[in-house]
């Protein structure tokens, strides 16, 4: 993916597949939270709030590098794995079914295919939903949360120069 955008856009994607039985508006599957600061939905909706998080994890710590000549220059090619947690928050009737879904769906080949091509990979160490429920306006309002593990390759490549000449001098001694 390499852009943290392009990242956010192909999981928003991959929800949205996921999800096209039960949330049928694309409105309501969202980053964050409501901007207005209240909820901008009824009760009786189903939404889903994304939120793309940076994990700190000592798979992402590691770092490699590959040197290659490419037309007279020395490339360096930079690898690392950035971790990446997907926080979902659902509400509405259905939300326990959205993260279970989300749960299973993300295993779809129709899902992983377009991640996979594009070096994102779930964690299958699957986490519990968890039901979550909130009061609001002297309401509960239904909320159930699940958290996922994407590991993506990280590729950086620096153009590191050249060597133009180099001398070699050498000596011979005697005993």
């Amino acid at each position: 993916m390499q852009t943290f955008k392009a990242l956010e856009d192909a999981l928003w994607q991959a929800c949205s597949d996921i999800l096209a039985e039960i949330i049928t508006d694309p409105k309501m599957i969202r980053w964050k939270h409501p901007t207005g600061g209240m909820p901008d939905w009824k009760i009786t909706d189903n939404i889903l709030f994304l939120n793309l998080d940076e994990k700190d994890d000592a798979y992402a710590q590691q770092r490699d590098s590959i040197f290659n000549t490419v037309n007279g220059t020395v490339m360096r090619s930079a690898y690392r794995t950035r971790v990446w947690t997907l926080y979902c928050t659902a509400y509405g009737p259905e939300s326990y079914a959205i993260c279970n879904r989300l749960k299973d769906g993300f295993f779809e080949w129709n899902v992983e295919a377009p991640l996979w091509k594009n070096d994102v990979h779930l964690v299958p160490d699957l986490p519990r939903c968890r039901q979550t429920t909130e009061i609001f306006a002297g309401q509960w309002w239904e909320r159930w949360d699940l958290t996922l593990t994407f590991n993506e390759l990280y590729k950086a490549e620096d153009d590191v120069g050249h060597i133009d000449s180099a001398q070699i001098i050498t000596s011979t001694s005697q005993p």
